[in-house]
């Protein structure tokens, strides 16, 4: 689940393989500012599929000319984002 508050979207709840379509379906930037911020904050189980779905965020974003910033990831997906050697890609967009 989303929720958003201005251009700052809050994840809630798992990230997970069975999570991840429907937060893609129901996830639009175009109606938001040039600057995004996701928060991580609310989430209770992530999986790799978290990781698939940022970078998805980042084409999408991409696209329409928007900045995203990923804020409070908790560590296990830093872990993933390591594992799966994105670290360099995510760079200044990721925050602790």
């Amino acid at each position: 689940m989303i929720q958003l508050e201005g251009n700052h979207l809050f994840l809630e709840g798992p990230v997970v393989m069975d999570t991840v379509p429907d937060l893609v379906n129901s996830t639009s930037f175009s109606s938001l500012g040039p600057e995004v911020t996701i928060d991580f904050s609310r989430t209770t189980t992530l999986d790799s599929a978290a990781v698939a779905l940022l970078l998805h965020w980042l084409r999408e974003a991409a696209r329409g000319k928007k900045k995203l910033v990923f804020v409070k990831i908790p560590d296990n997906l830093h872990v993933l984002i390591s594992l799966y050697g994105l670290s360099p890609l995510l760079e200044g967009i990721v925050e602790v």
